[in-house]
């Protein structure tokens, strides 16, 4: 009896070394980022003001912007991270009033040996933080440059642009007034937002900007197989490997989530191989713990968008394989949706945004009535499984009567009425 509780005790310390859910801040963990790194240092070098990341949702933004001071080895310049997400609604003063907390904390500058403005002061004249803080600042960093890491910063407006917060008005105002000031944005909402931020920063230039995108097969390999490096036992059979790069497509999010509940597996099972088969038992509990990070991408996308996602996953669903599936929109006539000219236009615009959001590949095109049609598949597994247990095109009634709503008794009589006319 003791042995076996001695066992399970010994099970039960070692601990998980993937991460979900959670920023990394061990630079050893983070890969397959060194272009976008390499690209940081020669904006830096060139004297961009104003640099711009983006990419989808859970890609590792946070992780990355963690570790920027880690890798991009530039003397004269330090780094300071904020970040926005819960400062939409917050007042300049407010959000002013915490980067300069941020910037102390960070530096490793005492507040006794500096005059940080309070909220109050910031309220009635903002430029107290330029004229009076940053000056400060600049002076306690003699030669180096500050670089500002604003992560989230789409947050700071809403999804159809109307209400900007002043936080941003103020940073366009300032930017090429300071020598010694950069800024790196951080933008998570998807390729929508470029053009917008493009035009907001008119009036510094057009903005340098890169992709955190999906990881390559081999760098998604390093994250599978090294992360683990301290649990010297622990090992994966090759199909196990290619397994999860056929369910996981480079992303690192759901590269973890399996391997997360993969190392829980061998841990629970004692069991330190992990096999082909080992990959499939954890797919349905990496589907339940993922939830709120596939449901957080489908919630931003219009109805249109969201209709074609669930309609590319059936396709592949009903295909014996790539080379027989067939259009979005043959799938949608299969449920009896009219699909009129103007809805096709329409369908295809949305089926192109998720392609630029790399949620989905244009693999081909068919005939569809007088025309070609571009014919899609989902490009993460992972994600697709979770779309047909989700959200199956059977159980979207609420979307197909949002496009397609029906007549009112009242009207189809107005309409039978007046069809002679």
């Amino acid at each position: 009896m003791n042995v076996v509780l001695q066992m399970t005790n010994l099970r039960t310390l070692i601990k998980n070394p993937y991460t979900v859910g959670r920023p990394i801040f061990k630079p050893e963990n983070l890969f397959g980022r060194e272009t976008i790194l390499s690209f940081i240092q020669e904006q830096l070098n060139s004297r961009a003001k104003v640099t711009l990341l983006y990419g989808q949702r859970r890609m590792g933004m946070t992780s990355f912007m963690n570790n920027i001071a880690e890798y991009v080895s530039l003397d004269e310049f330090v780094f300071v991270r904020l970040s926005l997400e819960d400062k939409h609604n917050k007042s300049l003063d407010k959000i002013l009033y915490d980067l300069a907390r941020n910037i102390t904390d960070e530096l490793g500058i005492s507040q006794t040996t500096i005059n940080i403005p309070s909220q109050e002061d910031l309220k009635v004249e903002p430029q107290d933080f330029v004229d009076i803080f940053l000056l400060q600042v600049y002076q306690k960093l003699k030669r180096k440059n500050l670089v500002l890491l604003l992560d989230e910063f789409d947050m700071l407006w809403d999804y159809s642009y109307q209400k900007i917060n002043s936080f941003v008005y103020f940073l366009i105002s300032i930017i090429n007034l300071q020598e010694k000031l950069f800024i790196i944005l951080f933008v998570g909402r998807g390729e929508t937002n470029l053009e917008f931020i493009q035009d907001l920063f008119r009036e510094v230039g057009k903005l340098p900007h890169q992709e955190l995108g999906l990881l390559d097969k081999c760098n998604t390999i390093k994250l599978v197989t090294e992360i683990p490096r301290e649990a010297t036992n622990y090992k994966y059979d090759p199909d196990a490997i290619e397994r999860i790069w056929e369910l996981s497509g480079g992303h690192p999010y759901y590269t973890q989530l399996l391997c997360f509940n993969l190392f829980k597996h061998a841990r629970e099972q004692n069991k330190w191989n992990v096999t082909y088969q080992d990959v499939q038992e954890v797919i349905n509990k990496s589907l339940e713990e993922g939830e709120p990070a596939f449901r957080s991408l489908i919630e931003v996308l219009s109805t249109r968008q969201k209709l074609i996602f669930s309609a590319v996953a059936e396709a592949q669903k009903r295909a014996t394989n790539s080379d027989h599936i067939v259009s979005p929109l043959v799938i949608l006539e299969m449920y009896d949706i009219k699909v009129t000219e103007n809805l096709i236009e329409e369908l295809i615009i949305a089926a192109q945004h998720l392609v630029n959001l790399s949620f989905l590949e244009e693999i081909g095109e068919q005939k569809f009535r007088k025309r070609r049609v571009p014919i899609y598949k989902v490009r993460i597994k992972l994600f697709r499984l979770w779309l047909l247990k989700q959200h199956p095109l059977e159980r979207q009634r609420d979307l197909i009567n949002e496009l397609f709503p029906k007549k009112s008794s009242l009207q189809r009589i107005w309409d039978m009425a007046f069809s002679n006319e």
